[in-house]
């Protein structure tokens, strides 16, 4: 008990006791307190902000590239998978779009029910199958075509785990577009 005593003794002086009932700071404290969680929610909401933007630009870049492909400027053996990306870069601005950033699958299916079971562009472990897995089948004259285009963006609110979703510090940001091509034979 003497230990206590000791260690309260300077609380229980006058001295003591206004250090215990002063109340200058506490607002710092506070905001102390609230001012990380505050930031990162903030900084985390902009930052999902810029991937749904980024988003809608991957998916008005992959419709102009697939009308390519729909009106017959992109004819079976005309154009690589390498050009195609390209093209989906060139429609986005270039300070976002980085090529070995995008995964992309073309493939050409006989009806539109068919096309409603398209491969997943995802192995059996979840993760991303790389260029030599996916195909590049921009059909012929009337054929029904699926362009799936996957852009990795970085994410940096992924480091709190808060989504599931994200593989590791990217977020894989999807844009399927599924049409019939002209007939221009």
């Amino acid at each position: 008990m003497r230990w206590t005593k000791r260690i309260l003794r300077p609380f229980t002086s006058s001295k003591g006791r206004r250090f215990l009932e002063d109340e200058q700071g506490v607002t710092a404290i506070e905001f102390a307190i609230v001012a990380i969680p505050f930031m990162v929610l903030c900084f985390g909401i902009i930052e999902i902000g810029l991937a749904l933007l980024v988003n809608r630009m991957v998916d008005n870049a992959v419709v102009g590239a697939a009308r390519m492909i729909r009106t017959g400027q992109v004819a079976e053996g005309e154009i690589t998978k390498d050009q195609f990306k390209r093209q989906v870069c060139d429609l986005m601005p270039s300070f976002m779009c980085s090529l070995n950033r995008i995964t992309l699958d073309v493939q050409t299916y006989d009806t539109f029910a068919a096309a409603g079971s398209m491969e997943s562009l995802y192995d059996d472990d979840g993760k991303l199958k790389s260029d030599e897995e996916t195909s590049f089948d921009p059909g012929s004259a009337s054929s029904i075509v699926v362009v799936n285009v996957i852009y990795d963006w970085p994410m940096m609110t992924s480091l709190l785990g808060l989504d599931a979703a994200d593989q590791g510090n990217l977020r894989h940001l999807s844009s399927t577009v599924v049409f019939r091509n002209e007939p221009w034979e």
